[in-house]
């Protein structure tokens, strides 16, 4: 009794073995089998490169979104995942961030305000300082601003400069 289950029991394992070796090897030779491919690097580049790249290489793109960049042009590719150079398999995904181009606003009025006021509306628009030039002048006041450049009402993008020209009050006498 006690050898027919031993008999038993090791056909059991045997073909436990056997059977697990088997689908070792086949996921093995599945895997294995697939090409890879490395990861073009796609930043900086308009999308339809991209997508044509992406498509030779039998990727698949997949669009996370958009935002405004001033380094990139509207419709390049300002992010990807995974990194250029990463060796993938073919059908994979490729994930892309597409670019808005630059945000344009207009220009504020800052004539007749006070230099720390201007400096203030600058920075809530993303705007920065550009030269400052102080000058005597009567109809405006100490520290307050007689002209800007550009003028008030153009369309800048974000993170443009704006000069500024100061007044020092009356001249003295």
């Amino acid at each position: 009794m006690i050898t027919k289950f031993a008999k038993i029991a090791t056909l059991f394992i045997v073909f436990l073995i056997i059977a697990g070796a088997s689908a070792y090897l086949t996921l093995t030779f599945i895997i294995k089998s697939e090409e890879t491919v490395i990861v073009p690097d796609l930043v900086g580049k308009d999308v339809v490169t991209a997508l044509e790249q992406l498509t030779d290489l039998q990727l698949n793109t997949k669009v996370n979104g958009s935002e405004y960049s001033r380094q990139f042009p509207k419709n390049h590719v300002t992010f990807q995942e995974p990194a250029p150079g990463s060796e993938i398999k073919k059908d994979r995904d490729i994930r892309i961030i597409i670019s808005k181009g630059p945000k344009n606003i207009l220009m504020p009025n800052l004539i007749s305000l006070s230099e720390r006021q201007a400096r203030m509306i600058m920075e809530e628009n993303g705007i920065s300082q550009g030269r400052l030039t102080h000058t005597y002048f009567n109809a405006v006041g100490k520290d307050n601003i007689i002209a800007q450049v550009p003028s008030a009402g153009a369309m800048i993008t974000r993170g443009a400069s704006v000069d500024l020209l100061v007044s020092m009050g009356s001249r003295p006498v």
